[in-house]
């Protein structure tokens, strides 16, 4: 069946995710030879949309609840931006699924990111949280301040390093990794930074790092994960809006 590719109108010129929306799910629309619909309701035939916002939730969810097929498109892992930078693309889920198996995949797109992992530091002082935010919450129905709450009386239990909480507005994340011992989140994308970076990282979301991801356990039994073949499949999970418009991206995730 023909792709419905859910784009949001320019209703408020103002909002530039509105023409991300539009030029985003275009250039997917014309990879998967689908077509451009409004987030008014759910039309017949698979999904794919951008974020979560101006509907694209309301679109998600009634998915999930009829069993149907979806694709997500979001910012990337690593060299994200519009519209020279990489998207993530994933099916059934707002996530990539990374797991060990994917150590078969080849090297040659992680190598063109230009991107080296550092070695893991196995140093630093302090816990960085990184909260949800208000469009998080409300998706998947967490209150923010109980989240941040809870994870912090969590954190305790295991260890008694500083704690430090950076909003994800506030300050350069990397003045906010210098000494970091390990970054604790939901599902932002700062966790790929850390651990790209040698930082560990705590996920409590859907997650690429999931598999790479220390347990609240380890703040003071740490483990070090190999990386290399996750960063291989994070490097499988974006694409360029040309990779989109070729096909290319459509061929992989489909």
């Amino acid at each position: 069946m023909i792709v419905k590719c859910y784009a949001t109108n320019p209703q408020n010129p103002k909002d530039s995710g509105y023409k991300h929306s539009r030029v985003i799910m275009n250039a997917f629309a014309e990879g998967c030879r689908g077509q451009i619909v409004p987030p008014t309701k759910l039309f017949d035939g698979p999904a794919a949309m951008y974020g979560i916002l101006r509907g694209t939730d309301r679109i998600i969810r009634q998915c999930e609840w009829v069993g149907r097929d979806y694709y997500y498109i979001d910012h990337g892992y690593i060299g994200a931006g519009h519209y020279n930078g990489h998207y993530r693309i994933t099916k059934n889920g707002r996530q990539a699924t990374i797991s060990a198996s994917d150590d078969v995949l080849s090297p040659s797109r992680a190598e063109k990111l230009g991107v080296k992992l550092r070695p893991w530091v196995r140093r630093g002082t302090h816990i960085l949280i990184i909260p949800i935010t208000g469009a998080i919450g409300e998706f998947y129905g967490i209150d923010e301040e109980k989240w941040l709450e809870t994870v912090t009386a969590d954190i305790t239990k295991h260890t008694e390093r500083p704690i430090v909480v950076k909003p994800k507005w506030h300050g350069n994340i990397a003045d906010f990794l210098d000494n970091c011992w390990c970054v604790v989140t939901h599902s932002s994308n700062v966790a790929v930074d850390a651990i790209v970076s040698g930082i560990p990282a705590i996920v409590m979301g859907e997650s690429a790092c999931t598999s790479v991801s220390w347990q609240l356990e380890n703040l003071e039994s740490p483990i070090w994960p190999e990386r290399d073949w996750w960063l291989r499949a994070i490097a499988h999970n974006q694409w360029t809006l040309d990779e989109m418009r070729s096909g290319e991206a459509w061929e992989h995730v489909k």
